[in-house]
């Protein structure tokens, strides 16, 4: 699986260690700022746009609280970015709204939680194990996140 990973100054560590621990566990990771931080916005836009090009099937984010990239991802047609805090909200950010961004801030992770989080995230996919009706339900509310991106972005 392709990654594309960015940060700014108060997500840049974390970055690196999940960075270091995807390309260990075998993950292909573009890291759009190896050598140095970048603004927030700047970090959100690269991920965002490497996932909406189609080169990286997902991405992750991080910032400070998470909050500022999250915000910036979502403006991006296709992206679906979540701003999470626990391995639980990660795995089932994909799970059921599947994300293909993941946020989190640099202030609130830690190094290992980012990693448990990241690999939780990479490895769940779509509906797999919710149950039929759930699953009934989470495929026609995501059908509605479309028509409504189709309705603002033309």
């Amino acid at each position: 699986m392709k990654v594309i990973m960015a940060a700014d100054q108060m997500g840049y560590d974390l970055k690196n260690a999940i960075r270091d621990d995807l390309r260990n566990r075998g993950y292909e990771v573009e890291d759009v700022n190896p050598d140095a931080p970048i603004l927030y916005q700047d970090a959100a836009k690269a991920v965002a746009r490497g996932v909406q090009s189609g080169a990286y099937e997902r991405g992750i984010a991080i910032c400070g609280t998470g909050m500022g990239v999250s915000i910036i991802c979502n403006k991006h047609r296709g992206i679906y970015a979540a701003l999470c805090e626990s391995v639980y909200q990660a795995r089932r950010s994909k799970i059921v709204n599947n994300t293909n961004v993941l946020c989190m801030g640099g202030f609130i992770i830690g190094n290992e939680m980012g990693r448990e989080m990241a690999r939780a995230w990479l490895e769940a996919e779509y509906m797999v194990g919710l149950d039929p009706d759930m699953a009934a339900i989470v495929g026609k509310e995501f059908h509605e996140i479309e028509i409504c991106e189709e309705e603002i972005y033309g």
